[in-house]
């Protein structure tokens, strides 16, 4: 019985680390992979081929989709506001190949954040 008991207060403290953690990297450490300097200085634009991180508020810890950017089309004044990029269904089959197609979906900018370069 007391082992019982012990295991259950490692699997909530284990459950409490986890949370702390993803929640200390999206406050964190996300926040630092996106600069806001209001537009004083020069930002690069996103590419086609730039690997992103999509960010969405409505999923759990750790659930953030990579997709890669395949169409950037800039506006007037030269700066890309709106990329459409393919978002990978997570589900595998037994040789690694994907069971679904790729989702194609149009984001903002400021709701990506660049984790690869393209060359």
């Amino acid at each position: 019985m007391t082992e019982d008991l012990f295991l259950r207060k490692r699997w909530r403290r284990v459950q409490f680390l986890a949370q702390q953690f993803w929640s200390r990297w999206r406050k964190e450490y996300i926040l630092a992979l996106t600069q806001r300097q209001k537009w004083r200085h020069p930002k690069r634009n996103l590419k086609v081929g730039d690997v992103v991180l999509v960010k969405d508020q409505e999923l759990p810890r750790n659930q953030w989709p990579l997709a890669r950017v395949v169409a950037a089309s800039p506006d007037d004044d030269g700066l890309v506001r709106h990329v459409t990029s393919n978002i990978a269904a997570k589900d595998l089959d037994k040789n690694g190949k994907r069971r679904s197609k790729l989702s194609v979906v149009e984001r903002p900018v400021h709701k990506l954040i660049l984790i690869l370069e393209s060359n």
